[in-house]
Parts: C-alpha cells; structure tokens; sequence
C-alpha cells in the first residue's frame, strides 16, 4: 500500500475470518481510519454459515463490539470516532430510534452521523450495518450557533484541520415548528444554508468542502437533477467531488435529500480534472486539499467517449468504476495503493452477481485491501443501465 496506509486488522476476530473478504477491517493513514461497514454477521458453526441473529438493537449492539475490538487494534478507543453512518434495512426502519441507548453506551464526545434507508443490505438477515472514522486526536463539537457541547451527535465533529458534517436535510422555521417545504429545490437551498452555517461557524467557507455526498429519495428523483442547480451556486467554481445515490428512504419522511460533506481547512486546494474526460454535472473527478483526497462516485462510463460499457456484467461493470478510480488517482499522483476506503452503491438487478465484484477488487489492490462498505441502493441516478458505483477515499 501507499508508504502513509496501514492496514488494520486484528489478530483476533473471534466472529468472521477475514482472510475470506476482500477488504481490511480498518485502514489508518496519517491519524485517519477508516472502518470497514459492519454488520451482525458471525460464522454459525451448526449452520456452516455467517449469518445475522437477533432484533435490531441486538445486532446493533454486537456491532459496536466488533467496532471496539477493531479500534484497540488500531491504538484507538470509542472516544477517537468522529463519524458514523448508519445503514438500515426497510422493516428496522420503525424501532430504530432504539439503538440511540447503545450509541450512548459506547461512544465517547460528540460524533458526526448520519442514518439512511437502503434498499436492503448484502447481508439478507441484517438489519443495520455501520461504518465508522476515527483520528488519533482530539475533536470537538461544532453546531450551527458555534456552541461546543460534548454530545454523542452534533451537526458536524472537527479534528485538526479536517470538519465531518453529519447528514443534513434542509428544512424552515414556521411558527415554531421544523418545516420541510415539499419541493425539493427549495430544500436543497435550506440544506445548503445549513451546510453554509455550519462551516461558518467552524471558520470553514464552501470552498473547503473536499466532498459531498447526496443521499436522494425516491420521490425526489424526478426533481433532483432539475434542483442540482442549487449546488452550483452554492460551491461557484470550487465544486467539490460528489456522489448522489438514490436510498429506499431518508429517516425524515418529509426529506427529498440529505446532504453529507468533508471539508478541510487550510492548505492548498487541487481539483483534479482530467481534461479528456467529458464533463458531467456539478461536479469534478476529484479534490484534494491536506491530506484527503476525495474522488466522484465512478460509474461504468468511459469518460473519454461518454458512453457505459460493461453491458449487463456488474463484475466488467465494476472493473471500468474502478479503472476511473485509478485515472483520477493517476491524474493527482498517487495510485490505488493510497486508497483507505471505497463504499461500493450496487442497484438490486447487480445483486446476482455481485460476489464476482471480490475478483475484480483482488485484481486492483492485490491483498492490500483498503476498508469498504458495500450498500444496495434503490438506483443510480442518471443511468438506468449501470449495476454499481464506487466511490473511493485516499489519504496522502
């Protein structure tokens, strides 16, 4: 791997054996890990199986388990996590609000999180996987009026130069009450302000944010590519890298999109563009600022002609996603070798195939795995044809 990235994985893991998956529990790289989605899965030796037991906050709680076992191997506690993310399944949707007595029970100060609906998970009978970062030192809470209290969730976590937005959806006072007006370019201009007051109130401007991360609705999927506009006004020209992928459902039954962002303060700003690269959306390939180096969700598309490849194959279709990973990192200077994690969007009609994606990630990062989550979304957006997007992170 990249001289920075160390692979963390630990010695015992009494629940799964890792040497069967294609990711690392953890990766660190200069003071940042990243932690592998997590799931309620154990190997059932009667059953001759890995499966899932257990009500939600059963599972939920086991999950942490794994998480601080993966933390000590990496020196770190459950006080060095800055960011959460919760991925539900549909029928965990109703005693969710359940599992917040096991995240006061374990984590440590305030945490950035974001909790989202997917289509469902890899795992049939899991109910809810997390993914986690931590950093070796300290953090602090930032709202949106600048206090700085020790909760377990607050708007956004800082540590050092880097800020972990939790995922906001854009909303209005009306007598009193939260509104979320029901058009969804409105909300996304309310979301934004939110983003904007938030990086204020840290000494962060629009400019600092590496990436931003989409979480779309289902009803909002007519009417998000026509409200993206918002999003340019908001960054002007220092478009971060993005990725919108469209959920089952945001926890916010009113929500049309919850908006999830990195930025970091400080240093020099690179947008990595690759000019035979055709331009698509609001968006570049990549930004790189201190040590994050965020690339755009990548699809099955040949940016050079614009058109997917791949066909109907989601293993050739990941194989073209990940070589688009490799040309942003090219462009930048730095290769696969660097990346500390990837989340991986399948669409439900890739499932079928999808344990041939393992080969392809073999193939790209030999046995140095970076830390992945994998998520069945309810689609891509913008191309009916595509099985999978990858999106991917590197710390140099």
């Amino acid at each position: 791997m990249g001289r920075n990235v160390v692979q963390v994985d630990p010695t015992k893991f009494p629940w799964l054996d890792l040497r069967r998956y294609t990711f690392s529990m953890a990766v660190e790289a200069r003071g940042v890990v990243y932690i592998s989605g997590q799931t309620a899965g154990e190997y059932d030796a009667d059953a001759g199986r890995v499966g899932c037991k257990g009500g939600l906050v059963e599972q939920t709680r086991l999950i942490y388990e794994k998480l601080g076992v993966v933390l000590e191997a990496a020196g770190l506690g459950f006080q060095n996590v800055v960011k959460t993310v919760d991925y539900l399944d549909p029928v965990a949707l109703p005693p969710y609000r359940q599992t917040a007595a096991v995240r006061r029970e374990y984590l440590r100060g305030p945490v950035a999180s974001t909790g989202v609906c997917v289509q469902r998970l890899l795992r049939r009978d899991a109910l809810i996987e997390i993914s986690a970062v931590a950093v070796t030192g300290d953090k602090r809470a930032v709202s949106q009026d600048g206090s700085n209290q020790a909760v377990t969730f607050a708007p956004a976590v800082e540590s050092g130069d880097i800020v972990w937005l939790s995922g906001l959806v854009g909303h209005e006072d009306v007598d009193g009450q939260s509104h979320y007006p029901q058009d969804t370019r409105r909300q996304l201009e309310l979301g934004y302000q939110t983003v904007g007051g938030v990086l204020e109130a840290v000494g962060a401007r629009p400019s600092d944010v590496v990436t931003s991360l989409d979480y779309v609705d289902p009803q909002a999927f007519l009417s998000y590519p026509d409200a993206e506009g918002v999003r340019g006004e908001f960054f002007g020209d220092m478009l971060p890298a993005a990725t919108g992928v469209v959920v089952n459902r945001l926890l916010r039954p009113e929500g049309h999109v919850e908006l999830e962002a990195v930025a970091v303060k400080g240093g020099e700003r690179q947008q990595i563009v690759l000019p035979e690269w055709k331009a698509e959306g609001n968006a570049v390939p990549g930004t790189k600022k201190g040590r994050m180096l965020h690339i755009s969700g990548q699809s099955a598309v040949d940016h050079a002609t614009g058109e997917s490849v791949g066909g109907f194959d989601v293993a050739a279709q990941a194989e073209q996603a990940y070589r688009n990973v490799s040309q942003v990192l090219a462009a930048a200077g730095y290769t696969l070798d660097d990346v500390v994690n990837t989340i991986e969007w399948v669409a439900p009609n890739g499932m079928m195939d999808y344990r041939k994606v393992g080969g392809v990630r073999r193939k790209n990062f030999g046995d140095r795995f970076p830390s992945a989550t994998g998520i069945v979304m309810h689609q891509i957006l913008g191309r009916p044809e595509q099985l999978i997007e990858v999106t991917a992170v590197a710390v140099v």
